[in-house]
């Protein structure tokens, strides 16, 4: 992978920035993806680098994304079905961002760095958070019967979050 120097730090921020989009909420964590996801979709027009298609998953995931958008239209109520699909689309995007550019080994290491700390951060304060019972930003879950909030405020979600990167960064 040839890229200039700068888009690569750029979809190297986009990437690194993951888990403290999903901290800061589902909007922003949203609009990184769909900035990953458009970035992504510009990057392979221009050079014109269409073999991750190629990719035997991403070949699964669109015939699934076409099941699912047939099987919208023959349900009853398609106009629920084809919105929830349809948003289906960015995360094989994003999947297929992350195979092309994780092929970079110096990229992975720069991006599982970032995010072991942001991870190491989380697991500290969700630690003084269980001791005192309010984290480093003075948030407590009190209102979910002493459940850990850490940095997610009012959502007692902090334990799907580590769930969802520890295995990555293992």
């Amino acid at each position: 992978m040839y890229l200039n120097k700068a888009i690569n730090n750029y979809f190297l921020i986009l990437f690194s920035l993951i888990p403290v989009t999903i901290i800061a909420g589902p909007t922003i964590s949203i609009i990184n993806i769909l900035l990953i996801d458009l970035s992504f979709i510009i990057l392979i027009i221009n050079n014109k680098n269409f073999n991750f298609l190629k990719n035997k998953t991403i070949i699964y995931f669109f015939i699934l994304y076409v099941y699912l958008i047939f099987n919208s239209f023959v349900s009853i109520d398609y106009s629920v079905g084809v919105l929830r699909n349809l948003g289906f689309l960015r995360i094989i995007i994003l999947f297929a961002a992350f195979n092309y550019f994780f092929q970079d080994e110096t990229f992975v290491k720069k991006v599982f760095k970032f995010w072991s700390i942001v991870i190491f951060i989380v697991l500290i304060d969700v630690l003084i958070e269980s001791f005192t019972g309010k984290n480093i930003l003075g948030f407590s879950g009190e209102i979910y019967e002493k459940r850990i909030v850490s940095f997610f405020k009012d959502e007692p979600i902090v334990g799907g979050f580590l769930n969802g990167f520890y295995l990555i960064i293992i």
